[in-house]
């Protein structure tokens, strides 16, 4: 045998071992979904994953960093979830929110969803960052963050950028903190000591049905 061969069989043993290592790694996510255990083993005991998890979005901002395009939403959780992923009745206690940009040139409507009672409720407001091209009845700003007050029990942020899309992110006030909005898992895959693969996926909250409908409406969308 060559050594080009010798080489070339070692190079494709490892690259199958890493695949190994990918596809137990990406099990561990999936056994974590399934059950809520952060630590797979194959059948068969050949390979392991640890799975790590970390809630994202606990302090004093969320930052997602993520580009919103003109049209899209981001969304931003004032209250805690359960285990199962419901709601809780935690509520953010501060008496208002910033909702910032980065650069910003745009507009952005604000849809602020809370509970009064039994019943579920969402207030907008809306902002020109720019000098042109400005959304009619929208309030003039300048500088990068706006304030919006708090009503009852806080549920959700929503920032909608209008005519150009950018980057968002909000601030607690007062001292206040937010509650996680979901939770990043990293699993590592290995084969012995061969072989080892990380594989990550991040799972913000879902809104419920009736937020996604909601941010079409105004006033009362949901009672209990």
């Amino acid at each position: 045998m060559s050594k080009s061969e010798t080489v070339e069989i070692k190079i494709n043993a490892n690259d199958e071992l890493l695949k190994k290592a990918f596809d137990t790694a990406e099990s561990g996510i999936n056994f974590y979904l399934g059950t809520g255990g952060t630590n797979y083993s194959s059948p068969g005991n050949n390979s392991v994953a640890d799975i790590n998890v970390s809630k994202i979005g606990v302090g004093n901002s969320i930052n997602f960093d993520e580009f919103v395009t003109a049209g899209s939403s981001e969304s931003y959780w004032l209250v805690n979830h359960l285990d199962n992923g419901d709601m809780g009745t935690t509520y953010y206690a501060g008496a208002s929110v910033n909702v910032c940009n980065v650069g910003f040139t745009g507009s952005m409507e604000i849809s602020y969803f809370y509970k009064n009672g039994a019943n579920y409720n969402v207030a907008r407001s809306g902002f020109n960052f720019g000098s042109v091209n400005k959304v009619d009845g929208f309030t003039d700003v300048s500088g990068n963050c706006v304030t919006i007050g708090m009503l009852n029990n806080p549920i959700l942020i929503s920032v909608t950028p209008i005519l150009n899309g950018g980057k968002f992110y909000i601030e607690a006030t007062g001292g206040n903190t937010f509650s996680s909005q979901g939770v990043d898992i990293v699993s590592e895959g290995k084969i012995s000591t061969q072989a080892s693969k990380k594989l990550s996926i991040r799972r913000r909250y879902k809104l419920p049905g009736f937020m996604v409908s909601g941010m079409m409406a105004e006033g009362e969308i949901l009672s209990d």
